[in-house]
């Protein structure tokens, strides 16, 4: 074969197991051959490790996407957490500016039918209505009551009637005198207040509003 010139190899058009790629070395007489297997395996590693890198850019790409959409997410974030903080907490709190309701405000009543000393809870209603239901009852300073704060306080009488109220601690009167309250069966009464501390509570009363069923 070291006599032979590559020109004179008969050509082929497909390889087989068991062909061979000669190989000419240029300073040696002795010259080798390389088994197609060989050339099989090094190209199968070499599409593999394209294959592979394909891959690799394939996810490089896709977690540069998932990046961006991370980063557009987390400015989403930020951005209405910014605006939350800008908003009122539904839970309370102060307002500085004005407030403008274009529909009905309603403050809901708080019911209360009792006997005996009356302590009301300023903190969970401005507005209330108290149902008279034994000889003489008395209504004491109401708890956490805030400077500020006004409402109103409907007092009813019940079936029977004739049912007095007196007041202690905080309440205050006009010229200091309490009122005397309608005693008629069913008789309706309003104390409207303003809260100047929780020590003191100014209170008007006007009465006698009727009188309906009070079950």
């Amino acid at each position: 074969m070291a006599s032979q010139k590559i020109s004179q190899f008969t050509a082929i058009t497909t390889l087989a197991s068991g062909d061979y790629f000669p190989v000419i070395q240029a300073s040696d007489t002795t010259n080798k051959r390389v088994d197609v297997g060989v050339l099989d395996t090094r190209y199968t590693s070499a599409a593999s490790g394209v294959s592979a890198q394909s891959t690799a850019n394939q996810a490089l790409a896709s977690g540069n996407a998932a990046l961006a959409n991370a980063a557009t997410a987390l400015s989403s974030g930020n951005a209405a957490l910014s605006s939350v903080s800008s908003k009122y907490d539904k839970t309370g709190g102060p307002i500085s500016g004005p407030v403008i309701v274009q529909s009905q405000a309603i403050g809901t009543p708080s019911s209360v039918r009792a006997s005996g000393v009356i302590t009301l809870n300023f903190g969970a209603s401005n507005n209330f209505e108290i149902v008279l239901t034994s000889g003489t009852q008395t209504l004491a300073s109401p708890v956490n009551a805030s400077g500020g704060q006004t409402g109103t306080i409907v007092v009813r009488q019940d079936n029977t009637g004739s049912r007095l109220l007196t007041y202690s601690g905080s309440w205050c009167f006009q010229s200091n005198t309490a009122p005397t309250l309608t005693t008629t069966a069913s008789g309706v009464d309003i104390l409207s207040f303003y809260v100047v501390n929780p020590n003191r509570i100014n209170t008007i009363a006007t009465l006698n509003y009727g009188s309906g069923t009070v079950a």
